[in-house]
């Protein structure tokens, strides 16, 4: 380490850094530069987005709601994420809620640029600089790596929208893992793209047999609109009989894209493996990869709407839904997102349930709010305990493995993300320390975005 140290290549001080650049980070860099931070967005792949475009994940889960007394639709995120959503649609990247990968790509890089948000990217995070001020850890820098070159890129505010909770294990700040008791984690899913999909075809079979699917498949086909079909359960049982498909697979669930004729398919089953090491993320992606072969050969060889189909792609990298989570000022419980609590430091609102894809020896659930119900997110479970300038947004945020497993949808983590970098540009005049910072004036800001 010392040997690396030496040779270390600076690569200057920022005001905020954001280290991982998915949809929160993306987020978080756009709003820190746009409250007049210098910010430097950082991750390992050579484009942005991380599962909505590298995982592929597609649709946008559920992030509205429907008035009781007037029947709107109600969004309970904007901001940043609208502008998203809104730029995609213009250039024929959405249906509905659904969205291609290519679009997130093009619309983000294009605003990260207009924001000014300076880019670092084929590096991973290797370590963090740090020194201890009234027993909490500020930061200084974190160390990059790409192959044998190492760089120092120095800081005020750090932001750890990784996924993993890297700058906090790095940091040895406080984090958990998985589930509490067992240490789990969630069922990895690799996700893939089917064309020649002959929609209507399909939408006939869930008519006529609607005890095969889930009871919120698509019973009607809308030009223009999206449709959601899961289940074909005769099918696949009868499929693994015939070791046709592998006993992991539960189900076929596809969503349409915006091309006539393409579902994005999340449907894999992979079990077995820990999101945080390499050696699993390589076991995980071949068998993800082998699943994928063998549920497109069934479904063409075998489901009505499927024969003239064809695969184009799955995603750069197999969809890994949990890993570390930060240990925040405040724990978000699975509780507080079934009631729809309410904070008196709320950064941001949702309204999706819990979702746990069980792993090896253990159930899923899926527990959905009540109509119209939401709850909110603290500002207290994006601080960081152990620091002082860290906050965290997106998928590692300070949760239960419950909370997690509501709060990790794309809008949500967008939302904790655009919230993290306002907080963190206005925490410069109070020399990073993120608690300093008044709430009403941030709620003032993210009430003006259309996030609280």
């Amino acid at each position: 380490m010392r040997g690396i140290l030496k040779n270390l290549k600076n690569l200057g001080e920022f005001d905020v850094v954001v280290a991982g650049a998915g949809i929160a980070g993306v987020c978080s860099a756009i709003a820190s530069a746009r409250e007049g931070a210098r910010t430097v967005l950082i991750d390992r792949y050579g484009f942005m987005g991380g599962m909505s475009t590298a995982g592929m994940v597609s649709p946008f889960m559920r992030y509205w709601i429907t008035d009781e007394f007037d029947g709107r639709v109600k969004p309970l995120v904007g901001g940043v994420f609208e502008e998203i959503t809104r730029k995609m649609d213009e250039i024929g990247g959405t249906i509905d809620n659904g969205f291609n990968a290519w679009a997130f790509r093009k619309v983000v890089n294009e605003m990260l640029f207009e924001a000014g948000v300076e880019t670092i990217r084929h590096v991973v995070v290797y370590g963090v600089e740090f020194e201890s001020v009234s027993r909490k850890k500020k930061l200084t820098a974190l160390i990059l790596n790409s192959g044998p070159n190492f760089y120092r890129v120095g800081g005020k505010v750090f932001i750890d929208t990784t996924g993993d909770a890297d700058i906090v294990y790095l940091a040895n700040a406080g984090w958990m893992k998985g589930d509490e008791k067992t240490g789990l984690t969630q069922a990895m899913t690799l996700f893939f793209r089917i064309g020649g999909i002959d929609v209507k075809k399909v939408i006939d079979l869930v008519r006529q047999n609607p005890e095969q699917f889930f009871p919120w498949s698509s019973q009607e086909y809308v030009p223009g609109r999206i449709v959601s079909i899961g289940g074909f359960f005769a099918l696949v049982e009868e499929a693994k009989a015939m070791a046709l498909l592998p006993e992991e697979i539960e189900y076929i669930f596809f969503t349409s894209l915006p091309d006539e004729g393409e579902g994005s398919f999340n449907t894999t089953n992979i079990l077995g493996f820990d999101g945080t090491s390499s050696f699993d993320l390589t076991g995980a992606e071949i068998i993800g990869r082998v699943q994928m072969w063998r549920v497109f050969n069934f479904l063409k060889d075998k489901v009505p709407g499927f024969e003239n189909s064809y695969l184009i792609e799955s995603g750069v990298q197999v969809g890994v839904r949990e890993t570390r989570r930060a240990i925040g000022e405040y724990i978000v419980t699975g509780e507080d997102v079934m009631s729809g609590k309410k904070f008196d430091d709320a950064i941001a609102r949702a309204c999706y349930g819990i979702d746990i894809h069980g792993q090896k020896g253990e159930s899923s659930r899926l527990e959905h709010l009540s109509e119209g119900q939401y709850y909110q997110i603290p500002l207290r479970a994006l601080i960081v305990k152990k620091a002082h300038n860290l906050l965290v947004a997106g998928k590692c945020i300070s949760s239960t493995r419950e909370g997690h497993s509501a709060l990790r949808i794309q809008a949500t983590s967008a939302a904790t993300g655009e919230a993290a970098g306002v907080v963190a540009s206005l925490s410069l005049a109070y020399d990073g320390d993120v608690r300093k910072v008044p709430y009403q004036i941030i709620k003032e800001k993210l009430k003006a975005r259309g996030n609280i």
